[in-house]
């Protein structure tokens, strides 16, 4: 898979992205808020980014102009639905990149190319209950809020968290797409 965005480019990972994966990977403010371990090597991170390579449903965020890869988007298939045609969303991203829209241009990327080139009806993300920033990128996308997850699950230090889901349907985002376009030729 291969997305092109205005200043982003979605794509496969590789072994060449072990250096800025690693860099953004060993971060206190990244890891934790995606449920994972800040990296404490580059021997941790080129593991873990062997396992998301191998994994198939990991993508990386790579700048357009220069191809670096500044965070990663997962579509995966083990949903909280209870249902064959759902699909889950995860992302990360550096933190030298936060507030300035690439997740949600990544977000917006991928939530298009679910709903015209799969079969998924419904696309499902979630969240620590406390990180406010993946929130934002979430409503911004159009997911709609569906609750509360109270003691969701544990952390690698144990920390137990509260995790909140958000979903939207295929129907809900091509209703989205329809608006948007009529906007545009209003304007």
């Amino acid at each position: 898979m291969k997305l092109i965005g205005k200043r982003i480019i979605v794509r496969e990972l590789s072994f060449k992205d072990t250096d800025d994966y690693y860099e953004y990977g060993k971060s206190e403010n990244v890891g934790p808020n995606a449920g994972w371990k800040p990296f404490s090597s580059k021997e941790i991170a080129n593991r873990m980014l062997s396992s998301a390579i191998l994994s198939k449903d990991c993508y990386a965020i790579a700048l357009k102009d220069s191809n670096k890869l500044i965070g990663t988007i997962s579509i995966y298939n083990n949903a909280i639905r209870k249902y064959k045609y759902a699909k889950s969303l995860g992302f990360s991203l550096n933190e030298v990149y936060w507030n300035n829209g690439y997740m949600t241009e990544a977000v917006n990327l991928v939530i298009d190319y679910v709903f015209s080139k799969t079969d998924c009806e419904v696309l499902e993300i979630g969240h620590h209950s406390d990180n406010y920033r993946s929130k934002r990128v979430i409503e911004k996308c159009g997911f709609k809020y569906d609750g509360r997850l109270c003691k969701y699950k544990a952390l690698y230090d144990g920390t137990v968290i509260d995790a909140d889901f958000y979903s939207i349907t295929k129907e809900e985002y091509e209703r989205k797409k329809d608006y948007e376009k009529r906007i545009k030729t209003e304007i």
